[in-house]
């Protein structure tokens, strides 16, 4: 299961380590979100080497959900280095989000 922030600990957790960090905004009462959070995290479990998942409850997190223009949910953002570089908007499935990974993050 990713790490969980919030608007106050955000820029601390993401600048943990050099790692490419997998923000996964969601809410409470997205079911496309529940759909999506086991694929996220058996998707972190199996490459912990090529990023790490932190999770943003966008309806507690404002701010951050602001700050990274989320309008749908979930959304999923790539930070490298604490910038976006990638950004995907709805559920996918296993295979789609590990091609999404692959076109999106450096080579493992």
């Amino acid at each position: 299961m990713g790490q969980t922030a919030d608007d106050t600990n955000f820029d601390q957790i993401i600048a943990q380590d050099a790692s490419p960090v997998l923000v996964d905004f969601w809410a409470p009462w997205c079911k496309p979100c529940h759909a999506l959070g086991p694929i996220l995290d058996e998707a972190a479990a199996a490459s912990p080497e090529r990023f790490r998942l932190v999770k943003v409850n966008a309806d507690e997190c404002a701010t951050l959900a602001k700050r990274f223009n989320v309008r749908s949910l979930p959304t999923l953002v790539i930070l490298s280095a604490g910038e976006p570089v990638a950004r995907k908007i709805g559920s996918l499935s296993r295979s789609a989000l590990d091609q999404w990974l692959n076109d999106s993050l450096p080579p493992s």
